[in-house]
Formats: structure tokens, sequence, C-alpha cells
């Protein structure tokens, strides 16, 4: 596709057009990005091992960080830093400034790793059906064995909550003490879960099955059919904007209804991408090391129509 990358958002179309706010070049394929909530600061793990911390502006804080292994990070929301996986046993907290404050060596193979928005509270995944909670002391508070490998991990922000997905058949939740919430079979493989800021709605990047979305209680609430075969999917923290990208090198901005907000063809693969707190920013990892910030005006919040959620 002979569109620069820098210019590939001005071919989009939708209600609103984005404005590119920043770009950022890492030089290697990034395999996690993560946007700090309060500061705005943006954290990037890249295939060849290294850290890049910027600003809310795109500009780098300091020299990239070396020999973090990853390819797993989730970054506290809270201007704080946070958990990387430094090597395939190992975890490590990393501060806001790039220092790596602590590591815990693990028993098995790491799968994913996730925090609380004030670190204490660290969830690790293992390749043996194993998971365990950390408290800020690398204390064990909570641990449960899964049916299946959880590849993907994520602790709610707003409540004791961990929610965790198999790359295929099994959607599940847990306090992060370790006691069993909810279990949920799906007939289908997954590319990426994520979560909004209070739990009540959990997305799952499942290929040809568009975005499946589950409430709290992991009941199936249907699945948002944006075309294509979508592997990677971002709520924001609000819960009214979800970004998703298909293997098929298209960009899809919708909201919670469903609508599509505003969509595009990528100039090349995306590997990683975040959602701002309220939808309004979306930042992209591209597989050529490429980092794009993307805004568009405020979006309203305005609810028409929409499922009733239950509370716990």
């Amino acid at each position: 596709m002979n569109i620069p990358a820098k210019d590939w958002s001005q071919s989009g179309r939708g209600r609103r057009h984005p404005v590119t706010a920043w770009t950022y070049s890492t030089g290697s394929n990034p395999t996690a990005l993560d946007v700090d909530l309060e500061s705005g600061d943006v954290a990037v793990v890249t295939a060849d091992e290294h850290l890049h911390l910027l600003a809310p502006d795109g500009s780098l804080r300091g020299e990239p960080l070396p020999n973090c292994a990853g390819p797993t990070m989730d970054w506290a929301d809270t201007a704080i830093g946070g958990v990387i996986q430094l090597g395939p046993r190992r975890a490590g907290w990393v501060t806001h400034h790039g220092a790596v404050q602590w590591v815990v060596d693990c028993h098995n193979d790491i799968l994913d790793v996730a925090t609380s928005p004030f670190g204490n509270a660290i969830a690790i995944s293992f390749s043996d059906r194993q998971n365990v909670v950390l408290d800020s002391n690398q204390q064990p508070i909570g641990e449960f064995t899964s049916i299946r490998p959880l590849k993907y991990l994520r602790l709610v922000p707003r409540r004791p909550v961990i929610i965790g997905s198999a790359d295929t058949g099994l959607l599940s939740s847990h306090t992060i003490t370790g006691d069993d919430r909810w279990s949920q079979q799906i007939w289908t493989n997954v590319g990426g879960l994520d979560t909004n800021g209070n739990g009540r709605t959990a997305l799952l990047a499942a290929y040809n099955h568009g975005v499946q979305r589950f409430n709290n209680r992991g009941r199936s609430l249907g699945f948002y059919d944006i075309g294509g075969t979508v592997h990677i999917a971002s709520i924001s923290y609000i819960g009214t904007i979800i970004a998703t990208a298909t293997m098929e090198e298209r960009f899809v901005l919708i909201d919670r209804d469903g609508t599509i907000l505003w969509q595009a063809a990528l100039p090349e693969p995306v590997s990683t991408i975040r959602c701002g707190p309220f939808g309004e920013h979306v930042v992209l990892g591209f597989s050529s090391g490429l980092i794009q910030c993307l805004k568009w005006p405020p979006w309203s919040t305005n609810r028409t129509s929409a499922p009733t959620e239950s509370r716990n």
C-alpha cells in the first residue's frame, strides 16, 4: 500500500476527522503499549527488548531502557510506573523514570502481566495454568488455577477483580485473592482482551467472529461485526469508544452501540492499539516501529440505545 504512514489518516472517512497529534519511531516492532491515564504518558516495549517512555506529546523522556525482554507489560494509571516481563520467567516493576525497582523470578513461563492503578496488586499468568497476585512487597495475596492458560490478563481498575482469557475456549474472572467469580466457554480464537474502567464491559478481539462483548457477570452481549478479521480491540476507560484493527489492515473506531465513527485503510500492520481514557485519542503501534497518536474532538457520551448490564 503506497500511503505514507504520516498521511494514511487523511484517506479515512467518518463523522469526524482526526488529526495526527504526534509520531515517534522505536525502530522495532512494538509488542506492548499502554497509556498512563493520569499523566498521558505512553510506555512501549519493543521486540528488540527496549522500553520507550514517551511524554504526552510523544517526545522521549530519556534513553530507551534496554533488556526489557517483554513481550508483555502493563502500565499503572497514576504516573508511578508499571510491571514488565523481563525474561521468560522474570517480571519486574519499572518506575515512571525508567528505573527497575524490583524483580521477581517465577516458577514457569510468563504469559501476561497486569497491575492495579496504584501498583498495589500485580497479577501474573503462567503457561502451566497457574496464576498469582502479588502485593507491592511482592508477597502473594492470591492465586488460582485456570482451566486453560490465560494468555491475556486484566486487573479491573475500579474493582479488585481479575479478568483473563485463553487464546481459545475460556474467558474467566476471579477476585484478587483468587476466588472464582465466573467462567465462560467461548467458541472462538482470541487475539486480545480489554476491559473498561469498572469492568462492566469485557471485549475479545475474536478474529472472524468480530469483537465479542461480555458484561461483568460473564454473560455474552453479542458482538460487533466491523468486517474483516479483528485481531486487536481497545476500549476507553469510560467504555464509550472502541478502537479496532483487522488483519486486512483496516482501522475502525466505533461507539458502544456499534456505530462506526471513523475508519481507514492502514499503511502497514498494526501490532498494538490503546484508547485514551475518553476515546478522544488513540495510540497505534505499527509493525515497523512507528508509534502514532490520532486525536479527535471530544465525542458525545449520550447513549441512544444500549443493552442494560447488571451490577454485582
